[in-house]
């Protein structure tokens, strides 16, 4: 935890060194920048070390960002509490967060009567995506419980080229829908995508982007997540572990991937309206280059340069067991905080050395059943449901709850969901909802 009344003396002591450690990252990295601000071309570059949150937060977001603004209205005050932190407004949010989510019908009932004898098209952005090949074949049987009997999964090895394959399929199959399973970007297969919509064949994009992101309009419908409440809780979190100091940030980000860009700008300022003395550095790192081996070299840079980091934000747990190994090896007393609620991920939590503040999530069978019933929608020619409330609750993970995730589907997420959606789809012909 950072006092601030050493906060400058420590910054010069530590400047030398990462000047010449972020320089080893970034070349590490295949030349991914920091997200600090760049020096104008005729200066000398500062060290980008621990700026200030409030500085950070003016940078505007990439254009596809996702803007936290959807739910920034409800941060806690920051008056009456230590640093001026409000911790027990911080507590509840992350006590709700933590809680088993309640279901809430999205939209009204419908009747899915016309569906029997249809067929829908189901594609993962990535059959090697456990969770999202999951997810895909559950669509499926969902479809096939209520009479799509012929419905299809297309397994594929990711990318646009197998995406372009799976809509032609779909389309010279004559199928009546197209599920796009786990944020396809329907920008990537233009040419498919207008298509299927010249043919009639709704395709509606499942856990696209942040619920703060409008519906593309390539897509008949949409449904997203709560990519930026994750890294809020986070956030939160991590100024209640530190009783409310000002704590330093190292976050690596993803930011091809959309969402992450957003997930970045949440942390940014939610930092800045909540901590300003708190410092927070970031590192992007590509998906293929973090298994590449830049990973390692990039949370090892980064703990080396700065030995006193509170927290470290990852915007995808997959990232974790490499940062948690680093963090252990180098004897820090760091805490990761991150998205995506994996199984294996999570487990990990219950044990005793975890170095785990939260990584918060979605259900993948509560996400397929999310997903179908926009598509549904689409295909009997209901209202879709708007982006912004078309998506399946997170819950948030720690070493106290972490036990509830058994990594069977719908583990920690009860099980209210399946009959209500079940009670949305009228004059269906199952006799009780699909479980996998």
């Amino acid at each position: 935890m950072r006092h601030v009344c050493h906060t400058s003396r420590r910054r010069a002591l530590r400047a030398g060194a990462v000047i010449v450690t972020i320089g080893l990252v970034a070349a590490a990295c295949g030349g991914d920048d920091d997200t600090s601000e760049p020096a104008a071309a005729d200066e000398p570059a500062e060290a980008p070390t621990d700026e200030p949150a409030d500085d950070m937060a003016d940078e505007p977001a990439d254009d596809m960002a996702d803007e936290p603004a959807d739910d920034m209205a409800d941060e806690p005050a920051t008056d009456g509490a230590a640093g001026g932190i409000d911790l027990a407004a911080l507590e509840a949010e992350v006590a709700a967060a933590a809680a088993v989510p309640s279901f809430e019908p999205q939209g009204p009932a419908f009747s899915v009567a016309d569906l029997a004898g249809k067929k829908i098209f189901s594609m993962p952005v990535a059959s090697s995506l456990t969770g999202c090949d999951n997810m895909a074949q559950w669509v499926v049987g969902i479809a096939k419980s209520i009479g799509m009997e012929d419905s299809f999964y297309f397994q594929n090895d990711g990318g646009p080229a197998a995406w372009q394959e799976g809509m032609e399929q779909a389309i010279n199959g004559d199928y009546d829908g197209v599920a796009l399973v786990c944020g396809i970007d329907p920008n990537a297969i233009t040419p498919q995508m207008e298509a299927a919509r010249d043919a009639g064949i709704p395709v509606v994009d499942m856990h696209l982007a942040d619920v703060s992101v409008p519906a593309d309009p390539l897509v008949a419908g949409q449904t997203n997540g709560e990519f930026n409440r994750a890294m809020r809780m986070g956030v939160y979190q991590a100024l209640i572990d530190s009783g409310g100091e000002p704590i330093d940030v190292f976050m690596i980000t993803a930011n091809e991937n959309p969402p992450s860009v957003g997930m970045e700008q949440t942390v940014r300022d939610t930092l800045a309206e909540l901590c300003p003395d708190c410092t927070f550095e970031s590192q992007n790192v590509p998906i293929p280059d973090w298994f590449g081996g830049a990973g390692q070299s990039t949370i090892d840079a980064a703990l080396v340069a700065n030995p006193d980091l509170d927290a470290v934000f990852m915007s995808y747990d997959f990232t974790a067991p490499v940062v948690e190994g680093s963090i252990k090896a180098n004897g820090s007393d760091a805490k990761m905080y991150t998205f995506g609620g994996d199984y294996p991920v999570v487990a990990t939590m219950v044990n005793d050395d975890t170095a785990f503040g939260t990584d918060m999530g979605p259900d993948f069978l509560w996400m397929a059943y999310s997903g179908a019933d926009q598509l549904f929608r689409a295909m009997v020619g209901e209202p879709v449901i708007p982006a912004d409330e078309a998506f399946a609750p997170y819950r948030l993970w720690n070493p106290e709850n972490a036990a509830e995730n058994t990594g069977e589907p719908g583990a920690g997420f009860g099980d209210a969901f399946l009959q209500g959606y079940y009670d949305l789809w009228l004059d269906n012909t199952a006799s009780e909802p699909f479980v996998p």
